[in-house]
C-alpha cells in the first residue's frame, strides 16, 4: 500500500480551474458541536463555490451565515494520482432573483423530490489545492516484520 504525499501545492488559479472541471464536493460544517460532512453538487460563480440542498436540511441549517470548508478532489485509481483542493469561507444563502436565476442556469435542478431547495454561496477566503501522487512505502510489510523477528541471527 502507498502513502500519500503532495507533489506540489497549487496557486488559487490552478486549483480554481480544476475544481471547475468537477461537479461534486462536500461541505464541512459544525452540528451539535461536531464535525459533519455532506456531499452536494456544486458550481463555481464569481470566485465563490455555490451549492443547493433543501431549506430544512441540517446543512441549510448549519451553513447559514457561518464559516464553512468546502472540499473537492479527483484522484485517479489505480494510479493515485491526482489533486485535492479546500476553500474555506462564509457561507450564505442566496436570497437575490437574478442570482438565483443565473445560478439554476449554472446548475440544473436535480430530479424534484418535492422539497424546498435553497442556494449557498460560499466565499473563497482561503483556498488550498495539492497535486498528489504516491510515494512507496518505507515500512517493511508487517508479515516480512514478523518472519525477520523468527529468524535466527546468522552464525
Amino acid at each position: 500500500m502507498s502513502e500519500y504525499t503532495t507533489k506540489r501545492p497549487l496557486d488559487r488559479g490552478e486549483t480554481w480551474a480544476l475544481m471547475a472541471g468537477v461537479r461534486m464536493g462536500r461541505v464541512v460544517v459544525s452540528e451539535g458541536a461536531l464535525p459533519a460532512v455532506h456531499l452536494v453538487a456544486f458550481a463555481l460563480d464569481r470566485d465563490c463555490v455555490v451549492f443547493r440542498t433543501r431549506a430544512d436540511s441540517p446543512l441549510a441549517k448549519a451553513a447559514l451565515d457561518t464559516v464553512v470548508a468546502f472540499q473537492a478532489d479527483d484522484v485517479g485509481r489505480p494510479e493515485h494520482t491526482g489533486w485535492t483542493a479546500t476553500v474555506i469561507g462564509h457561507a450564505s444563502r442566496v436570497d437575490d432573483h437574478e442570482d438565483l436565476a443565473r445560478l439554476d442556469r449554472l446548475l440544473p435542478e436535480p430530479d424534484d423530490d418535492g422539497g424546498k431547495r435553497v442556494w449557498f454561496r460560499v466565499t473563497s477566503e482561503f483556498v488550498t489545492g495539492h497535486l498528489l501522487r504516491p510515494v512507496p512505502s518505507t515500512r517493511t510489510p508487517r508479515n516480512e516484520e514478523a518472519r525477520m523477528s523468527r529468524t535466527p541471527p546468522a552464525r
